[in-house]
């Protein structure tokens, strides 16, 4: 699919301090960024963890329940990206403030991620079936529609876009999609490495929940929560440093100028 700028200076991305900004803030921030997922993660690791309990496996001469497997899925479904939603919402809050050396204001996050929780929910997963289908297809065109809703969570807590939030991640991202593949391939790539390496640990001492008659433990439910706040958190400080770089490249907005206005 072609890509064009929407000016004459196509000015250039620069993933690496894309990244380099991502990750000091990460880091920097971990504590508070665990603080604010944690929460909307256990409930979905909760729901995810028992929701699926029923067994769906198809019997001989037992029709499968197409009605219940349905209504678990849109359930879990809803719960999720309401739950990635709200994190990424105040995570991306908290990266505009870290970045502009102001004091995190947890309950100011939370607030504003409330208020714009409808628009959150209801995008969040009329993007995320877009992009699934573009993977679906033939894979490159569900990269390409990733990088163009990229930004849509800082669009509607940051811009205050509403629902209006799918055509105002459009035009920003126009002319800097691929770019935008990068960094999240990458950030993904490092977040799965760290994941991986954390959970081979876990699956020695809590066992795996697919395993016939495994009763996942408490430890092992809050353990899972706090990897995904990590993983939700990370990706969201990314999504606001993408975001203010290309506010930057393309209205000449600041971090501080936009810290101003969300506040």
């Amino acid at each position: 699919m072609a890509d064009t700028a929407t000016s004459d200076l196509h000015a250039p991305f620069g993933v690496g301090a894309v990244l380099s900004d991502t990750f000091s803030i990460f880091f920097r921030k971990i504590h508070i960024v665990i603080l604010l997922g944690f929460i909307p993660a256990l409930i979905d690791v909760i729901v995810n963890t028992y929701a699926w309990d029923t067994d769906f496996e198809a019997v001989p001469g037992v029709e499968f329940d197409w009605a219940t497997f349905s209504s678990t899925f849109v359930v879990a479904l809803l719960i999720s990206s309401v739950a990635i939603s709200l994190t990424s919402a105040m995570v991306i809050q908290l990266a505009y403030d870290a970045k502009s050396g102001r004091p995190a204001q947890i309950g100011q996050y939370f607030k504003n991620a409330l208020v714009n929780l409808p628009a959150l929910a209801v995008l969040s997963i009329v993007s995320g079936i877009l992009i699934v289908i573009g993977f679906a297809l033939v894979f490159v065109p569900g990269l390409w529609l990733y990088a163009v809703f990229s930004v849509i969570v800082p669009a509607i807590v940051i811009d205050k876009s509403g629902f209006g939030a799918l055509n105002r991640s459009s035009q920003l991202t126009k002319g800097y999609r691929w770019p935008i593949v990068g960094t999240l391939v990458l950030l993904i790539l490092c977040i799965f490495l760290v994941s991986a390496a954390v959970g081979f640990v876990f699956a020695f001492g809590f066992g795996d929940t697919s395993a016939i008659g495994f009763e996942p433990t408490l430890t092992w439910i809050v353990a899972e929560a706090v990897l995904n706040a990590l993983a939700y958190g990370w990706t969201g400080v990314a999504i606001a440093m993408i975001f203010a770089r290309l506010k930057e490249i393309k209205e000449g907005v600041s971090v501080s100028d936009l810290v101003d206005v969300f506040r």
